[in-house]
């Protein structure tokens, strides 16, 4: 066992370079899809109490996000009825104030959870399985590629994922010493889960579910009374979360800014019967009504070359497969090997984190909204816990320092290689690494918006002066200085189409490249046909024309 001095010392160490990576990230990577929208809504959820640009998800995220902007000199532009949310977002953004100073800004909220996470994950696994163990969970999750590639970004998966492993870490201490403060941080946390994302919700499942095992085993002479303690702060404060996430307000759906949505069946009712009853925010259930909608109609989605909307059960059996370090497959695969020597508490925590994994898997396995493997962040919270728990065991082991030193650079080593591309379209050698990652899964696993800025750097080198874009995403090529012609894109800015298509220097995004939101005419199909000229980032660049015969 290491002294103090030296544990803390590699704490601060592997906190640094996960701090590292997470500035590297905030400012080599542009701005995401999703960040547009949850920038702008989080300013104005936070300093104008208005709610209606992000109805559709929780407001706890974007508020943190906005927190970030406060203080800044901001132009906010009026939002009228009528007006596309997005088209206001970029605005806001890109028009009337400095872009990348507000990605900076709203970036850092959700910087300092990544830390705290993995400062969580550190303080479990030390306290289930020792000060190995604790350092294991660390340098799991300061080199873990997802953590790395989200920790960053302005989004709600982060987030979700820390107050998700927060509520299981709050319930497990409560078990281990029931109590009512005990019970009243359990319920907080779980209050603020739910307040970050719906999906908090399969955690509170399995939670309740452990609570009637842990009855069982101990029985109500041990458990009823502090069981009822902790169901009654849940149902008080879980709620008062939620409102005080909205500022205490009843907030409407917009419906002069986007359509209502609409659930029949027992779902509906039930929902409206909360709504009824005002238990939590009007906002709150129309966010669970659009959910529910969303997913009943299903998402465009893209797998192993396959594109439908329904989704695939093995979806995110492959996105881990593919997406996680060849050092973190491994590590896995040692502690399902010596698990079952380990002592009981050990066990049983392990059954908790496990428990919770299977059931983030589940869930995304039964979900037709299939955009990325960063719906498992909070499975990647309870597996590096998995994990670490097992460092101890195989360090006891004839050699077993040698394995555990081979596992961190398995793990540490790939992270770090993806760096200068970009952590967020880390591929392993399974999934075909960066350079063929497209031919097992896109949207967010590769390519979210975030690459203009490694466009604009390739277009330095190669002495490029313009091309013609095919962008999907929310960022402003004009933000890093790319002259350009727009292609068929997804994007907010004002389009410019070329004279002649597919003349010189073309540039396309690999989402419209292989067609997960199909286009009328499939106006990339030729390209697909034929092999890149080179890749800048993300994108697929293409020599055409009197630029092939120049090359």
């Amino acid at each position: 066992m290491a002294r103090p001095s030296v544990e803390a010392a590699l704490v601060g160490v592997l906190l640094g370079c996960l701090g590292g990576q997470l500035l590297w990230g905030t400012v080599s990577d542009g701005m995401t899809n999703d960040e547009v929208l949850y920038i702008s809504a989080g300013y104005r959820q936070v300093a104008l109490g208005d709610f209606r640009l992000n109805p559709t998800h929780p407001p706890l995220a974007p508020n943190l996000a906005g927190l970030g902007l406060l203080g800044l000199p901001l132009r906010v532009p009026p939002l009228v009825g009528g007006q596309d949310p997005l088209d206001w977002c970029f605005r806001f953004v890109h028009v009337e104030n400095d872009a990348g100073l507000l990605l900076r800004r709203a970036r850092v909220p959700t910087a300092i959870l990544t830390l705290a996470l993995a400062l969580l994950l550190w303080a479990w696994a030390r306290s289930v399985a020792g000060q190995v163990a604790g350092l294991a969970a660390l340098f799991l999750a300061a080199f873990h590629p997802s953590l790395v590639a989200h920790g960053h970004l302005a989004t709600t998966d982060v987030p979700a994922a820390f107050f998700t492993t927060l509520a299981a870490w709050a319930f497990w201490r409560w078990l281990q010493a029931p109590g009512l403060r005990r019970a009243l941080a359990a319920a907080s946390a779980l209050g603020l889960a739910a307040a970050t994302r719906i999906t908090a919700w399969i955690a509170a499942a399995v939670l309740l579910a452990a609570l009637l095992l842990a009855l069982r085993r101990r029985g109500a002479a041990v458990l009823g009374r502090p069981s009822l303690q902790l169901l009654l702060a849940s149902v008080l404060l879980v709620p008062a979360w939620l409102w005080a996430a909205y500022g205490f307000r009843d907030t409407p759906w917009p419906d002069d800014l986007m359509r209502r949505p609409r659930v029949a069946g027992v779902a509906g009712r039930l929902l409206g019967a909360v709504d009824a009853a005002h238990v939590v925010p009007a906002g709150y259930v129309d966010g669970v009504l659009f959910q529910v909608e969303h997913n009943r109609e299903g998402h465009p989605g893209y797998l192993l070359g396959e594109r439908r909307r329904t989704g695939w059960w093995p979806y995110p059996l492959v996105a881990f497969a593919v997406k996680s370090t060849p050092g973190f497959l491994l590590a896995l695969v040692v502690a399902a090997v010596i698990g079952r020597r380990r002592a009981a508490a050990p066990r049983a925590a392990a059954g908790l984190w496990l428990a919770l994994a299977v059931a983030v898997f589940a869930s995304a396995a039964a979900s037709r909204i299939q955009i990325g493997e960063r719906y498992l962040l909070p499975a990647h919270a309870c597996l590096i816990l998995v994990a670490a728990g097992s460092a101890p065991a195989l360090l006891a082991r004839r050699h077993g320092w040698l394995v555990l030193a081979g596992l961190g650079l398995l793990h540490a080593g790939p992270t770090l290689a993806a760096a200068p591309g970009g952590t967020l379209a880390y591929f392993n050698a399974l999934g075909g690494g960066r350079l063929g990652g497209h031919r097992v899964l896109l949207d967010s696993n590769l390519d979210w918006g975030q690459d203009l800025p490694r466009l604009a750097g390739w277009m330095r080198r190669e002495g490029i002066a313009s091309v013609q874009l095919g962008y999907q995403g929310a960022d402003d090529p004009a933000r890093f200085g790319i002259a350009h012609e727009d292609l068929p894109g997804v994007h907010l800015y004002p389009a410019r189409p070329p004279a002649r298509p597919f003349e010189g220097i073309v540039v396309v995004s690999p989402n419209l490249l292989f067609g997960l939101l199909p286009r009328p005419g499939d106006p990339y199909a030729s390209l697909r046909a034929r092999p890149p000229d080179a890749r800048a980032g993300v994108f697929f660049v293409f020599r055409m024309g009197k630029a092939a015969a120049g090359s």
